[in-house]
């Protein structure tokens, strides 16, 4: 199956965005424990990266079909360069202040990478737009072995400055973004998401977010991205706390991330063999699964263990969810429906990593994943009563 150009061309970029991504969610709840003069708020930097993120989702997704995907890529871009040299400044200087600001700068780049994954869907054919946002989270897989090799360099050159060269890995890796982006070619009308239900009006955003597959997308992308952020978040403090050195969480975090985004490879290809529910519900086995491990014990297998399942997991009901939503809208649709659908994303995303510190400093990592099993008991729920109306309706798409 041939795909677009601009497929290959958005994996590469999602791989420079993502080494960013993983040496923020890495690095800046570490740094944050180092600065803030109080443990429990070591994970806010990284919560305030996401809630960032989250509400500059809306805003950057009417502006690129305003303007263009492209300027919107650029644009987020450009504040991931400038967030990270903050970063880098905050460490320098040591300031919790300066590094809490850094993350909140970032946060637009993040919201911007996250239309990669449409870009690449309204790239193909509606057939192909499952594939081509599994593929798309391929990128982060070289992320997952350049991250803790770079990073460990770096921070090695900077000894005198805790994680510093971290940040100083940020800037490169935002700055090659915009070598990929440069060759993006413009999405044509015909390859977006199609109309739905069967019918080409226009319909209010209220009409569109009562719908059944859209709350599924929406609880199955947002529940799983703010499990996996919660208990990602906490784990590098939970081992220091258990006694491992700060490089050992790096490698733990770098399997975790080959586990998200391997299985890009074969998850757009399952959804479009057996359906979306199907893949909902293995993922949502997986996150059980993690859970269940992690509460088992503090030994580095079971942290490992528990956080490549964890991966696995998310890619499921991400790309599951990110694919259920690409029928939810028409093309003139796109830009409030999906803004809507990142914004609540990353809002529970940012209240998770979040919590996650308070929780992890106050309770204890055997909470952090009790916590986590009662948001996968709200998703498991909702779509099994889906998957008993609804979903029954709907057709397997064809190969």
């Amino acid at each position: 199956m041939n795909l677009s150009r601009n497929v290959y061309i958005l994996v590469f970029a999602q791989a420079c965005f993502f080494a960013c991504s993983m040496a923020v969610f890495t690095f800046a709840g570490l740094s944050g424990q180092e600065l803030a003069s109080d443990p429990a708020y070591a994970t806010l930097p990284v919560s305030l990266y996401i809630v960032s993120a989250a509400l500059a989702t809306g805003p950057l997704s009417l502006l690129m079909q305003r303007t263009s995907r492209r300027f919107g890529f650029r644009l987020g871009a450009s504040f991931g360069v400038f967030g990270g040299l903050l970063c880098v400044a905050s460490l320098y200087s040591g300031s919790f202040v300066l590094l809490c600001i850094a993350t909140v700068s970032m946060g637009p780049f993040q919201a911007s990478a996250q239309y990669y994954r449409f870009a690449a869907g309204e790239s193909v054919s509606k057939a192909q737009a499952p594939r081509a946002i599994s593929l798309i989270l391929l990128g982060g897989v070289a992320s997952a072995f350049a991250v803790p090799v770079a990073t460990g360099w770096l921070n090695n050159y900077f000894e005198g400055y805790s994680y510093l060269g971290s940040f100083v890995f940020v800037v490169g890796a935002a700055t090659l973004v915009f070598l990929p982006i440069a060759f993006l070619k413009p999405l044509e009308a015909k390859h977006g998401s199609g109309e739905t239900e069967g019918t080409g009006e226009i319909r209010t955003l209220g009409q569109i977010i009562r719908t059944p597959k859209f709350v599924i997308a929406v609880i199955n992308a947002g529940l799983g991205y703010a499990m996996m952020s919660f208990v990602m978040t906490a784990t590098p403090l939970a081992m220091v706390k258990a006694g491992f050195p700060a490089s050992q969480g790096a490698y733990v975090i770098q399997w975790h991330v080959v586990a998200m985004f391997l299985p890009g490879l074969v998850t757009g290809n399952l959804i479009t063999r057996f359906g979306v529910l199907p893949i909902l519900l293995a993922g949502q086995a997986l996150f059980a699964g993690a859970f269940v491990v992690a509460l088992s014990g503090v030994e580095a297998w079971q942290f490992t263990l528990s956080l490549v399942m964890l991966g696995v997991g998310w890619n499921f009901c991400f790309v599951g969810g990110t694919s259920l939503l690409t029928q939810v809208h028409t093309d003139s649709e796109k830009g409030k429906v999906q803004g809507v659908n990142e914004i609540i994303v990353f809002g529970f995303s940012g209240v998770a990593s979040f919590g996650a510190g308070v929780i992890l400093q106050k309770f204890g990592w055997a909470t952090v994943n009790e916590t986590a099993f009662a948001m996968l008991g709200i998703a498991v729920f909702a779509t099994v009563i889906w998957g008993l109306t609804d979903a029954r309706k709907q057709p397997v798409p064809e190969s």
